[in-house]
């Protein structure tokens, strides 16, 4: 039930961010399983709550960046402040601030020389689950630093192909985001 309401304020707040809809039931669906993932992953309530979270606000900032190739910074700055607070009040907090750091800096840099292959809010994003992965540790934060990229250049690649074999013209735009929450996940969940 708490998977289905946080679903339906995903869609709305997507909705309102995007000005336009997501999807029919994705936001509902994603919050439901990421839900009932937290539930099952054997950590306590607190931890559990916080992985619903944390999953809801990836659900929130995927939605709305394949939908308008953006990421807003009313969802990657304070989320990225709640990360590094809550990872800070369990004794994570340096661990954090060094995992936001690593990850955040170089993309930073690749934003500088190329602003349009990595936009400003992947950088944002990448201080929020950089400091997720860090405070979980270093094999958490290596998963986020190396699979992200490589899903985003596969899932362009692709999309070259599918797009020369219709023979339509024009550049590949594939939102980074997505794939940067979705390992953000996956290592969490794998690496705990």
């Amino acid at each position: 039930v708490a998977g289905l309401v946080a679903g339906l304020g995903a869609r709305h707040l997507t909705t309102h961010l995007a000005g336009r809809p997501p999807a029919r039931a994705v936001c509902e669906a994603t919050c439901v399983a990421g839900s009932l993932v937290a539930a099952v992953s054997g950590s306590g309530p607190v931890e559990a709550l916080a992985l619903a979270s944390l999953i809801w606000w990836c659900v929130c900032l995927s939605v709305v960046d394949l939908l308008e190739r953006r990421l807003p910074n009313v969802l990657t700055g304070p989320g990225a402040a709640v990360i590094v607070t809550l990872a800070a009040a369990t004794g994570q907090g340096r661990a954090a601030l060094v995992g936001a750091g690593l990850l955040a800096g170089p993309m930073l840099l690749a934003h500088l020389v190329s602003p349009r292959s990595l936009g400003a809010g992947d950088v944002k994003l990448a201080v929020g689950v950089g400091a997720a992965a860090g405070a979980a540790g270093p094999a958490a934060w290596l998963c986020v630093a190396v699979g992200p990229p490589l899903l985003t250049a596969t899932a362009g690649l692709v999309m070259r192909v599918v797009q020369q074999w219709r023979t339509e013209a024009g550049p590949v735009l594939v939102p980074h985001g997505p794939s940067m929450c979705a390992f953000t996940v996956l290592a969490l969940l794998t690496t705990a």
